[in-house]
């Protein structure tokens, strides 16, 4: 090759590598989400010794507030939280921040609390007459606030006419809080704080997030609140507690799944809605009004026990969600359950599990026990029973819907009401003849365990029908049940 030649072509094999590495620049200017995972990093937050003026990327450098640490966040990065034992009075929000599915983005909790509670100003209670004193207030945060002391919810009247001595009364319209004291007392007298902060984790079309070992209580709305479109988030040993609406809630079309939970005294336990789809494994639901409530969407219990609810252990219900697209068109918004392995003690309240509105639920090897009623389903809806013990309810089963299936279950005697025909306890035979239903079920006396797990009272062994029904193994939970 010619010097000319070799010149020309040396300048031309470096003008394409220049223009190769500038394109590659760009790429990954572009593509950020190949740069290596190393470059993800870890913030510190500690409530005690932290500083919002630290750079949090240690622990003798972290800062004091979450919020603080989110700002300083980048995308699939660790927020550590120091459990020092001081609840963190703030709203853990995401918005448009999270992870990659090969690297999410980790809250690790280390059984740290997020509280919603909110100490009131006894210098601003006002007198209203005696014993009777009111709080003015510049705005009522949304969901079902309320008042609380020393820890403890102080009951709440529906109206001021109501009020009853030691309870509230929260006038939304007015922003005031009513106080009907004990005798003798005043609102100093009882450390009062409220629910003025609405929701504990919070996320705005924030994916890939993975929270674990973190408790939320006393929010006026929710303890984790997930809207907008969320994908691939988890939430692993985590407590909800104490909120003035859902323990635990995903909206729109979000994805969920969540692992070891304990969600108590709450108005909802978990209430899931739209068209989100949740998986929960190894949840205990306990003392709220409601225990699960699904509105919409594809939703799965796994070894689940969900106990003493006020009202309903399992309510679910078909949704038309405006704000949806097609909502009255799309499947996952008529709400579809999958329960196996799952628990029900009602402890006398009204219903184990009510199937509504064109609701679809899947059941197999479960227990509902004690409960007014066992199993609802409207004519509108479908249930799919199986491998499941009713037990102790007065009404087995009260099922307008013309095209369900039960079979291989377990009953202990109570009436059934099928498609508004009732069956007295002991004309067990006349349902399963007109119904079709039940033809290899059973109905006698039944023992449960705590655990879920059914057994043939002792001097029944003799019996055929002997029970293949309930969980396939013991339900139980890691978390202390924590008494009211």
């Amino acid at each position: 090759m010619q010097p000319f030649s070799m010149l020309y072509y040396g300048k031309q094999h470096t003008a394409s590598r220049l223009i190769y590495c500038c394109l590659l620049l760009i790429w990954l200017l572009i593509n950020p989400q190949i740069i290596s995972s190393t470059d993800a990093a870890t913030w510190y937050v500690n409530n005690k010794t932290g500083s919002d003026n630290n750079n949090g990327i240690s622990e003798n450098t972290a800062v004091a507030t979450i919020s603080r640490a989110i700002t300083l966040a980048g995308r699939s990065d660790t927020l550590e939280l120091a459990n020092t034992g001081i609840p963190y009075r703030e709203t853990m929000l995401f918005r448009n921040l999270g992870g990659r599915p090969d690297r999410p983005f980790v809250v690790e909790g280390n059984g740290a609390v997020l509280s919603g509670l909110k100490a009131i100003d006894v210098s601003k209670w006002e007198t209203v007459k005696e014993g009777l004193f009111v709080f003015p207030l510049d705005k009522t945060p949304y969901g079902n606030p309320f008042l609380v002391s020393r820890g403890k919810r102080i009951p709440q009247a529906k109206s001021l006419d109501l009020l009853q001595t030691g309870e509230h009364y929260w006038d939304r319209s007015g922003n005031k809080i009513y106080f009907l004291c004990d005798i003798g007392k005043k609102p100093a007298d009882y450390q009062l704080e409220a629910t003025l902060r609405i929701s504990g984790l919070t996320l705005t079309s924030s994916s890939y997030i993975v929270c674990r070992n973190l408790s939320a209580e006393f929010f006026s709305n929710d303890g984790f609140n997930i809207h907008g479109d969320c994908r691939g988030v988890r939430l692993e040993n985590v407590i909800a507690r104490h909120n003035g609406d859902d323990g635990i809630s995903i909206h729109e079309s979000g994805g969920l799944i969540v692992q070891n939970a304990h969600v108590h005294d709450n108005f909802f336990g978990i209430q899931d809605v739209n068209a989100s789809r949740s998986v929960y494994n190894g949840v205990l639901a306990e003392r709220n009004q409601i225990g699960v409530s699904l509105v919409g969407g594809y939703h799965s219990l796994v070894d689940c026990q969900i106990k003493d609810s006020i009202q309903k252990e399992i309510d679910i219900a078909g949704a038309n969600p405006g704000h949806l697209i097609g909502a009255e068109y799309n499947p996952l918004c008529k709400t579809i359950l999958f329960a196996q392995n799952v628990i029900l003690f009602g402890n006398g309240n009204q219903t184990g599990l009510s199937i509504r509105n064109g609701a679809t639920a899947i059941i197999e090897r479960s227990v509902i026990s004690d409960s007014q009623t066992g199993l609802m389903v409207d004519g509108n809806s479908f249930c799919h029973m199986s491998h499941t013990a009713i037990i102790d309810c007065n009404t087995i089963l009260k099922s307008n819907s013309p095209n369900s299936f039960f079979d291989f279950n377990y009953y202990t005697p109570g009436q059934i009401n099928w498609q508004n025909t009732l069956f007295q306890t002991g004309q067990f035979a006349d349902y399963v003849t007109a119904s079709k239903d039940d033809s290899n079920s059973h109905t006698g006396p039944l023992k449960v365990r705590p655990d879920g797990i059914v057994e043939l009272p002792s001097g029944s062994e003799g019996t055929k029908a002997k029970p293949k029904v309930g969980p396939s193994v013991p339900i139980t939970s890691t978390f202390t049940i924590v008494n009211p």
